[in-house]
């Protein structure tokens, strides 16, 4: 017989529930046909990402105040951003702001689940959402090196005749470029011009490459062998009382 369903299930969860949110936002995106709102709508995008994530790791109670004094401020300073015209300063600014605390997060996931006491499947969420949030601030970077220095990434006339002069706009281009660049499909309508842009272009797709081998695939492999244990009836390894489901 099921059981049945208690609200407080999803605190024990965190992982899977910013991967779930991550998800939600990443389609609500990809729906927005309008190109004139994706530069407010890019900076929302992050903002909300960042508040999912701020959210599940206060209530998780793992360094829950660094998550606060970093969080807070990223998540204001974007939403801040939305509404304002892009100036230079105020784009390295908030540039700073996000990419500090999503190193933050990504250090806090990794850390967390190398160990802490966490279930494998928790664990393989908890890595998908590092390797989105890994994606994420590549974007941030590729769009902010475009934004200060003009001409340092080919794009094709498709999608440039949806980029305007500001960087929020852009954001939705290298989201794209940053995630097909992690995962090495490169289909050549962004290509990477300047030194700069080709050593963060490469640097991405090794860290993309090593971490699925090595991070993502060592948890999936884990929580294989101990749902073969699980079924045979075998005591977990650690001890009778971890709960490896």
């Amino acid at each position: 017989m099921t059981e049945p369903f208690h609200w407080s299930v999803l605190g024990e969860r965190p992982y899977r529930n910013i991967f779930v949110a991550l998800m939600a936002i990443i389609l609500v995106d990809a729906l927005t046909l309008n190109a004139a709102t994706r530069g407010r709508f890019a900076d929302l995008m992050v903002a909300a990402v960042l508040l999912a994530a701020l959210v599940e790791t206060v209530r998780s109670r793992h360094n829950a105040i660094w998550a606060i004094a970093l969080g807070v401020p990223a998540v204001a300073v974007r939403v801040i951003a939305a509404f304002r015209p892009d100036t230079t300063g105020q784009n390295t600014t908030v540039l700073g702001f996000t990419a500090v605390f999503f190193a933050f997060l990504i250090w806090n996931l990794l850390h967390d689940l190398n160990t802490g006491n966490r279930s494998t499947s928790e664990r393989i969420f908890g890595a998908l959402c590092a390797y989105v949030f890994i994606g994420f601030l590549f974007a941030l970077i590729f769009a902010h090196l475009e934004y200060r220095d003009p001409g340092s990434f080919y794009i094709s006339n498709d999608l440039l005749a949806e980029r305007t002069a500001n960087e929020s706009s852009q954001l939705h281009i290298f989201t794209y470029f940053s995630f097909v660049t992690m995962t090495t499909l490169g289909y050549g309508d962004v290509t990477p011009i300047s030194e700069h842009a080709r050593t963060l272009a490469w640097l991405e797709a090794l860290i993309g490459q090593l971490y699925l081998a090595v991070m993502v695939a060592g948890f999936v492999a884990l929580h294989m062998t101990e749902s073969m244990r699980k079924n045979r009836g075998d005591p977990p390894p650690d001890g009778p009382g971890r709960n490896p489901s």
